[in-house]
């Protein structure tokens, strides 16, 4: 995700947020559109979230959960990398990546879930570790190292509360972008923020 050769790139999350305090009624027009100009794109977003965090760690404790846990996101950032994404956190027990297509998110999502599959084969359950992902495409403001926007939101509501165990969910904007390349099957809507989604499976 580099910028256009000759073109300044996205605004660090320092910088943005100084042109905000400098933000006001009178130059507020201004203002927007010069972050607009550096920062306003659309883009893909990855949620993934741990499943069955709080029975795991009522049941083998929070160390060996967080340490199966670390053992396992070794092992799925990579693949976010190699499919063109970035990591924008790590943190608890999520992983939030942005992507410039919906197609590399959901191959990375596939690859994350089919690696996990492998790994989980013949292990005991408290050395077993699953994930379940929400995918979203829409318009962000897409800062060095962060990125905001409702689309952010939508994301982690689906990867973190509506997902189940080693499910991939995505929205219609990201289906309608990969249909005919994968497998997917509608499989809900959901009302996030007060809009629609319709929800679609992906199977891998």
């Amino acid at each position: 995700m580099k910028p256009k050769r000759g073109t300044p790139g996205p605004l660090s999350s320092e910088q943005f947020f100084n042109i905000l305090r400098r933000r006001n009624r009178q130059n507020a027009d201004e203002i927007d559109r010069r972050i607009e100009s550096r920062s306003l794109e659309e883009l893909t977003l990855l949620m993934a979230d741990s499943s069955g965090f709080t029975r795991k760690t009522h049941e083998h404790g929070i160390l060996q959960f967080l340490a199966v846990m670390t053992q396992c996101y070794d092992r799925l950032l990579p693949i976010i990398a190699r499919r063109g994404g970035v990591v924008l956190s790590h943190n608890a027990d999520n992983i939030a990546a942005v992507f410039e297509a919906p197609k590399q998110a959901v191959r990375a999502a596939i690859e994350m879930q089919r690696r996990l599959r492998r790994r989980n084969e013949g292990l005991p359950e408290a050395e077993q570790f699953n994930i379940c992902i929400g995918i979203h495409h829409g318009l962000l403001v897409r800062l060095k190292d962060n990125v905001f926007g409702a689309p952010v939101n939508v994301a982690a509501k689906i990867g973190e509360d509506l997902a189940g165990k080693d499910e991939i969910l995505v929205t219609a904007e990201v289906a309608k972008r990969i249909r005919g390349l994968l497998r997917l099957e509608y499989a809900r809507s959901t009302e996030v923020g007060g809009r629609s989604f319709e929800l679609h499976r992906v199977f891998y």
